[in-house]
């Protein structure tokens, strides 16, 4: 590099073109100005005088007409007056005359004015020795210096006009000036542009020999560079400027040359992170929809609930009002009619609870579960769909067989395995899904699900995650991915095969509680959920619900025919309050009712309860909450034995409470189980 002292600098050398090219240019522009300036003010001062000129002859041949007028009427009437406005008239004359001398004139153009003052005198003279004839008599005599009179006033005439000729050749030679003056301006601008062009012209070449071409050659270096040829650099430059400029390119080369292997390597790396970046981004919106979902079964349950508590309690005091009438058609409506909806009801309150179950928060814990409950959960939300498709779905599961697991977890992952189940047995036109369990000898639990569906393309990845063969937006590939994660994380193992001829096995292995006891007389659950629709239904279970029979919740002690207890019932749905009444009626059961905290707490202050039990959440300011605390407070023997109902059956409500499980009544409930509840809280016993 050539030392900084030995170069110039770039912006000095354009501050001194733009100084030499200001200077020349504002002289220019001064003079220019000055001179137009000049000229101007010439051409009116000339302008000016002509005009006042003008004036002046004018005036001055008028003042000499109006004296030889004068004159004539003097003659005629010899008067004074006449004397008088001839002599005014020759002041003004003779006034205009001497304003002549205050111009510039040419030696010529003076010459004229004293001809035209001489000229003037000699006319008064005259004029002057006519008056002295008159005033002596002759007037013959004066009339004949009359024509003398007349010969002045047109010389006088004469003079005027020749003193006009004079002045408009000196105003000619005065034009003849300017234009020359005019002729010289154009060509002294002529020269400045000139001068300006040319030094615009070096400026042009100096900027393209010492700015543009190091810009090119910066240019042409980026260039190369951005198309990967780290090689690329900038020669030495003439100015400090660009000499920085290049240099700090040419450390950015280097830079560039040392980081691209280190990228090259790091790309791999970034690919890599990124694709598991995608996954994880699948995860978590697959993860915050299942969380929605849960959140929204939560805050559903209670307003399910309910209403099938109504409708179960109805359903069940009907049945039992019908099967009571005497009337042969009242007891058939209660079988054909009363008993199935009572069917339909707990069925919906089953499927109310497996998806609350399901929906329910992982705990994060490893513990105890039960399969036979797990898969049951899972089972109940899937049965409706398989029964729609028209497919079975077997569940073969000891009860007493436990795994360590997170229950919701496991729900969650025989759900998906079931799913793609069923999805491959509507596929390859299957019939239905086997579920089994099994206590290894290694205390492993194995749960086998055997399907007769169209089998899996390659079992060897179907639990890569996002792998999938589902036609777009029909599947996400993530489905077994979380089974193999789940079971993973709880110790176990997970595997998939092809059946022959048809259909495929999912075997998951998970560990086994050490309590788990495997006996041949242990009971087992062995169900088959069959194809179902709206018309049919378990002929089983309208049979259990036809045996029980009204005796068993009326039956009394002799204790209760002497006392018959007094119960509050507190909620604020008509339909549950008039089912609760009923129920305990028909055990022999006082009752009163309240439809919201502030009134039961009016009919506790008021009137003799033996129990309360009331609803957990209603209307207003005094919910069951509230009621309790106020019976802890103010009727501690009332607190003590109250039943709180509740249809949120989440867990979550309950465990806010501070009461044990057996106080807690969860919606809905049957008849003869609720009563049983309130009995035991009453304290009576009841009779076989």
């Amino acid at each position: 590099m050539t030392p900084q002292s030995n170069r110039r600098t770039l912006r000095r050398t354009l501050l001194e073109v733009a100084l030499l090219v200001g200077v020349i240019a504002g002289a220019a522009m001064v003079g220019s100005l000055s001179l137009a300036m000049s000229m101007r003010d010439a051409v009116e001062r000339d302008s000016d005088a002509f005009t006042v000129e003008q004036r002046i002859a004018d005036q001055i041949v008028a003042q000499t007409y109006e004296q030889q007028l004068a004159a004539y009427r003097f003659l005629q009437h010899p008067d004074s007056a006449y004397l008088q406005a001839f002599r005014v008239a020759g002041d003004r004359a003779y006034s205009e005359i001497r304003g002549y001398l205050f111009h510039v004139l040419s030696t010529d153009a003076r010459l004229q004015v004293e001809n035209i003052k001489e000229t003037h005198q000699r006319f008064e003279v005259a004029a002057e020795r006519i008056f002295d004839l008159v005033r002596q008599g002759r007037m013959e005599d004066a009339r004949q210096r009359l024509s003398t009179l007349d010969r002045d006033a047109s010389e006088l005439d004469l003079a005027v006009l020749r003193f006009r000729d004079a002045r408009s050749r000196q105003r000619a030679e005065f034009r003849h000036e300017h234009q020359v003056l005019a002729t010289r301006l154009r060509y002294g601008l002529g020269l400045v542009a000139g001068a300006l062009l040319f030094l615009v012209v070096v400026l042009t070449t100096l900027l393209r020999a010492r700015v543009l071409r190091p810009l090119d050659h910066l240019a042409t270096a980026a260039r190369r560079l951005g198309e990967g040829d780290t090689s690329a650099r900038v020669p030495e430059q003439p100015y400090e400027e660009f000499d920085a400029v290049a240099a700090g390119f040419n450390q950015m080369a280097d830079r560039v040359h040392a980081a691209r292997a280190k990228m090259e390597v790091e790309h791999d790396a970034l690919q890599l992170a990124l694709r598991n970046l995608h996954r994880t981004q699948e995860e978590l919106v697959q993860h915050e929809k299942l969380s929605a979902m849960g959140q929204m079964l939560a805050g559903l349950a209670h307003e399910l609930n309910n209403p099938l508590a109504g409708i179960l309690g109805m359903s069940e005091c009907l049945r039992t009002e019908l099967a009571e009438s005497p009337h042969a058609d009242a007891q058939r409506l209660g079988v054909t009619l009363a008993a199935p909806l009572e069917v339909e009801a707990l069925r919906a309150r089953s499927l109310v609870r497996s998806l609350l179950s399901f929906a329910r928060k992982p705990s994060g814990t490893i513990e105890p579960v039960g399969l036979a409950a797990a898969v049951s959960t899972a089972v109940g939300l899937r049965a409706h769909a398989f029964a729609q498709a028209g497919k079975t779905l077997h569940v073969d599961v000891a009860p007493e067989l436990q795994v360590l697991a997170d229950a919701q977890k496991l729900q969650h992952a025989v759900v998906n395995v079931v799913n793609n189940a069923l999805d491959a047995i509507i596929t390859g036109h299957g019939t239905g899904l086997r579920i089994c369990a099994e206590r290894d000898d290694d205390g492993f639990v194995r749960i086998e699900f055997d399907d007769d569906g169209s089998g899996m393309t390659d079992p060897a990845v179907v639990f890569t995650p996002f792998y999938t063969t589902k036609r777009s937006g029909e599947g996400t590939g993530l489905g077994l991915a979380l089974v193999e994660r789940f079971v993973t994380e709880a110790g176990g193992t997970v595997t998939a095969v092809n059946r022959h001829p048809s259909g495929a096995r999912v075997t998951i292995r998970l560990r086994g509680c050490a309590s788990t006891v495997r006996t041949d007389a242990a009971p087992r659950r062995d169900s088959a959920l069959r194809r179902s629709g709206p018309a049919s239904r378990p002929d089983s279970e309208v049979e259990r619900i036809l045996s029980s029979t009204a005796p068993s919740l009326t039956a009394i002690t002799p204790l209760e025919a002497i006392h018959r207890s007094r119960v509050l019932v507190v909620d604020d749905e008509p339909a549950i309050r008039e089912v609760q009444r009923r129920f305990l009626t028909r055990a022999g059961i006082d009752v009163v009712v309240a439809a919201s905290g502030v009134a039961a707490r009016e009919i506790i202050l008021t009137e003799h309860v033996d129990l309360v039990v009331s609803d957990l959440r209603m209307p207003g300011e005094m919910d069951g909450r509230a009621l309790l605390a106020w019976l802890d407070s103010e009727r501690p023997d009332l607190g003590r034995t109250a039943l709180i109902a509740t249809g949120d059956v989440s867990g979550d409500a309950s465990l806010a409470l501070p009461l044990p499980p057996h106080r807690i009544l969860n919606k809905p409930f049957e008849g003869k189980d609720y009563v049983r509840r309130v009995r035991a809280a009453l304290g009576l016993v009841e009779v076989g």
